[in-house]
């Protein structure tokens, strides 16, 4: 009897053991909490593939041809506009917004053309 008690006791610290383990995982976020003034652009979603790293001090930049139209994921540390050209579509982005799928279905992220730092009011990008 003592032997199934130590078992059964043993078993039970082993479970509250790895069950606080589980629910003390941290968070899996989509954003990097290390990007500072970067907008990371993937060519593939969930943030994978090639990596395009947007600098706030680069003024506006037109997409490389890997990414031109296949913005499919993104981080941002920084606000930024993403554009599209013909016709002329604007998205604003907030430092610290996020996305896994970004061209899938109607997202933004299968027109998109480039991207500057700051609001979407401002005239930098060229009409």
């Amino acid at each position: 009897m003592f032997k199934q008690s130590l078992i059964f006791f043993a078993l039970c610290v082993i479970f509250v053991a790895t069950a606080e383990s589980v629910t003390n995982a941290p968070i899996v976020m989509g954003n990097d909490p290390n990007l500072e003034h970067v907008v990371k652009i993937f060519n593939h979603w969930d943030f994978e593939g090639d990596v395009f790293v947007y600098n706030a001090t680069d003024g506006y930049v037109q997409l490389p041809n890997q990414f031109w139209k296949r913005a499919e994921s993104f981080q941002s540390g920084i606000d930024a506009c993403f554009v599209k050209f013909h016709p002329r579509e604007q998205y604003q982005i907030k430092a610290g917004d996020y996305h896994r799928n970004y061209a899938a279905l109607c997202n933004f992220g299968q027109r998109m053309d480039g991207l500057y730092a700051g609001s979407c009011t401002e005239s930098i990008c060229p009409l």
